[in-house]
């Protein structure tokens, strides 16, 4: 339960159960993490940690035994199982054990994320098509996998992850140590990873841009490819313009601050931080255009742009030079209760044509 999009997502999806009517048991594969204190009280929280010991035989023999006890006390013991982290082959496996009404969540966009053999063998290892319920975060996701696994079409739903708006807005008031200096603060929350954020994308945005405009770019996060960013912005001469500030428990005050909040990413599933941005008001401006049933981005509370580096910094010279957006408030707290009447549904063993 680390620092995560979706170990953030759980703790909300937690919050918003209602514990009067569901007993509720969630099993981490490690029980660890800053997360961890932030899980609803009312809910049992095991562990279920496999060996990864070099000594291989010793390594099959323990993790054998393990599952099959587990198996023999978990065996359709619950009335609804989730495997919540896509990635986790053993989430997939054990929530299949644990109940006849078990459920997969799909966070990414994995179409773009695997070429067609690895997206296969990746499902095809989960055995997707063994689940009673599929339920994506966004209508894009949902679509772009249904094109290899059409056999999922009647199982697959849309709901969208689960924010705190009241809890964001009151968190976002906490007084930080650095005051905005540009006239435009550009702000990105998330994992330094090249990838798939591609940040590199913002820093060639801002060299090109900065001797145009009195421009900044917060970068709130931390990951692997952060000593390629340092280099490139002392190489760039950016240090005034660009501030890395580390991962931050709270990053609700940095984004608070911003103009726009800015993501460069190739691809995403639907990001919470975009919820998150609506829940401040803040402008969006994207480089992935995702829907659920609910929220879209362009037009409404933000905007969407080229991946392509040339015309990422070309629309977003555009937008600065013309911002006439008349932004859509939500109301989150209304949003909330659909999206759990759904999975209550869901929870309840009703089949998706009654959703």
């Amino acid at each position: 339960m680390d620092y995560g999009g979706i170990e953030s997502a759980l703790v909300n999806l937690l919050n918003n159960i209602n514990y009067d009517k569901y007993d509720v048991t969630l099993v981490l594969e490690h029980k660890m993490g800053v997360f961890l204190d932030k899980i609803n009280s009312r809910v049992h929280v095991k562990e279920y940690r496999i060996s990864n010991c070099k000594f291989v035989l010793f390594r099959k023999i323990y993790n054998f035994s393990k599952r099959f006890f587990w198996t023999l006390i978990n065996k359709n013991k619950y009335d609804f199982s989730c495997c919540y982290a896509t990635y986790s082959l053993m989430g997939s496996k054990l929530s299949k054990i644990a109940s006849s009404n078990s459920s997969i969540y799909i966070h990414g966009d994995y179409a773009n994320m695997y070429d067609e053999s690895e997206l296969l063998d990746f499902f095809r290892k989960r055995e997707i098509d063994k689940f009673n319920n599929v339920i994506f975060v966004s209508n894009e996701s949902k679509n772009n996998l249904l094109k290899y696994f059409p056999s999922i079409f009647d199982k697959a739903v849309v709901i969208n992850n689960f924010i705190d708006s009241k809890k964001i807005l009151s968190l976002s008031n906490e007084n930080i140590n650095i005051q905005k200096k540009h006239d435009i603060l550009f702000v990105f929350v998330g994992r330094l990873e090249e990838d798939s954020k591609r940040i590199s994308r913002m820093l060639k945005l801002v060299d090109a841009l900065k001797s145009k405009y009195s421009l900044e770019l917060w970068i709130v996060g931390d990951g692997p490819d952060k000593k390629d960013y340092e280099k490139y912005i002392f190489v760039h001469k950016l240090e005034d313009n660009v501030k890395l500030l580390g991962a931050k428990k709270n990053p609700y005050p940095y984004m608070k601050k911003a103009d726009y909040i800015l993501l460069s990413s190739q691809y995403e599933g639907f990001p919470v931080i975009y919820l998150e941005s609506i829940a401040l008001n803040k402008k969006i401006i994207t480089t992935i255009d995702v829907t659920d049933d609910f929220i879209s981005i362009p037009g409404k509370v933000g905007y969407v742009v080229s991946k392509n580096v040339d015309e990422f910094i070309s629309d977003i010279d555009n937008i600065l030079n013309n911002d006439n957006l008349e932004y859509k408030k939500i109301d989150f707290e209304n949003l909330s209760n659909k999206k759990m009447k759904l999975l209550e549904r869901i929870f309840d063993g009703e089949k998706n044509e009654k959703i």
